[in-house]
């Protein structure tokens, strides 16, 4: 059985803090370059754990 997800888009949009960043991008590489320029930017990244099970 599938389970499905659904967001309202511009809510979850509004939420994006690098939006602005990502707006004029042409290509898969530039989006990826400008959200980690905004990632290296912040001052406490989540720091990344293994999923307990």
């Amino acid at each position: 059985m599938a389970i499905y997800f659904t967001v309202s888009l511009d809510k979850l949009a509004a939420r994006c803090l690098y939006l602005d960043r990502i707006e004029n991008t042409v290509g898969r590489r530039q989006v990826i370059t400008r959200i980690q320029t905004f990632r290296d930017e912040l001052l406490s990244a989540r720091v990344p754990r293994a999923c307990p099970h």
